[in-house]
């Protein structure tokens, strides 16, 4: 039988739980391993582990195991939550959107290395789970892991007149709040709401409202039932990046542009160079995804930092611009504008680009620092 290990977030590789699992699956099975999210890919980068899971498709863990399909027998999840019930949670949302496909058996085996469980969602795939057990636990003495059935998660979008309301579950007081990677506010209570009407977000419940987060989503139509909405850090764990000498420096000619969506960062500086950011989170994600490739960024900031990622490391040849608060997002569009031309990629020498964003960005320029 050929295997699917679908891994989520970088803490399930980050403690070694991901390596130790593939290695005893693969004692008696073909496997597939594969993963989506951002931050689990630099995990998987950190780790040496390129080789043995598949990070090249970006996909959610759903849309993989819906993408393998038939070509495998078992589809396992593999996840780390912030805690047992968060991670319960997030497992009862992949089930939810299995329902509807023709899927392969599929087991949630959450969080082994700290009380973890193995769950299972549907009556006939329990057989899977005993059978998932009693591999981890031959090989394992740790992994020997309660079984459970889990339900898959009701519609988590309800409907109140011409309002649509999404409840966020496993959220904690204190956390930031991130809807399609923009910061919108701070939680308050454990189940805040984001409220919309039309494909606009129009009210908040529970979150300390981020103002300026939400300006950046006033021109955005917003699928409030599939959108990516998370809370707190992206990536948990203490790690060591592992570092790639800048080559080009910031003199490379193929040059890509980031705008508060650093989370795409894979997916949007495929053969660049030089990387253009805006934003504070977004550089400092960005910079610790493009530091594991040797490609350095000029990001445009205003020290509006939320710290989404903390001990972020930044590429040898960067410059971090910066500039009045309020003002990265006003430069940054006049350099998507005046200087891409609009685009999300161009060809030019990177030294004649910084000297083109630090001209316009003159009357509101603060200062620069060179890395």
């Amino acid at each position: 039988m050929r295997v699917g290990i679908i891994l989520h977030g970088p803490e399930i590789i980050d403690e070694g739980s991901a390596e130790r699992i593939i290695r005893i699956f693969k004692m008696r099975h073909e496997v597939i391993a594969r993963l989506g999210g951002t931050m689990g890919r630099t995990a998987v980068l950190d780790s040496g582990l390129e080789n043995v899971i598949d990070i090249s498709q970006g996909l959610t863990p759903s849309e993989t195991i819906i993408a393998l399909g038939d070509s495998i027998g078992l589809a396992i999840l593999l996840n780390n939550g912030k805690t047992l019930e968060t991670g319960r949670y997030f497992g009862r949302i992949v089930a939810s959107k299995l329902e509807s496909h023709s899927r392969p058996p599929f087991v949630h085996i959450e969080s082994p290395d700290n009380s973890g469980r193995i769950i299972y969602y549907w009556p006939e795939t329990r057989r899977c789970a005993v059978y998932v057990k009693k591999i981890l636990a031959k090989h394992y003495k740790d992994y020997d892991l309660p079984i459970e059935r889990g339900i898959p998660l009701p519609p988590h979008v309800r409907i109140e007149g011409d309002l649509l309301i999404r409840r966020i579950c496993g959220a904690s007081p204190g956390e930031n709040i991130r809807l399609d990677g923009i910061v919108i506010g701070t939680v308050i209570n454990p189940e805040p709401e984001i409220v919309c009407k039309d494909g606009r977000v129009v009210d908040v419940r529970g979150i300390n409202i981020k103002h300026h987060g939400l300006e950046k989503l006033a021109n955005r139509k917003i699928d409030l039932s599939n959108a990516k909405i998370k809370t707190g850090n992206i990536r948990r764990t203490l790690h060591k990046p592992l570092m790639k000498k800048a080559e080009g420096g910031i003199s490379s000619e193929t040059v890509a542009i980031i705008d508060h969506c650093a989370e795409s960062t894979f997916e949007l500086v495929k053969d660049a160079g030089l990387v253009i950011t805006v934003g504070d989170d977004t550089t400092a994600i960005a910079a610790d995804i493009l530091v594991r490739f040797g490609i350095p960024v000029i990001g445009i900031t205003d020290g509006d930092i939320d710290n989404v990622l903390e001990n972020s490391a930044m590429p040898a040849g960067s410059v971090i611009i910066r500039v009045r608060a309020g003002f990265d997002d006003i430069v940054g569009k006049e350099v998507f504008e005046k200087i891409l031309g609009g685009k999300q990629k161009i060809h030019m020498p990177g030294n004649d680009i910084l000297l083109r964003i630090l001209t316009l960005a003159k009357e509101n320029l603060i200062g620069a620092k060179y890395y």
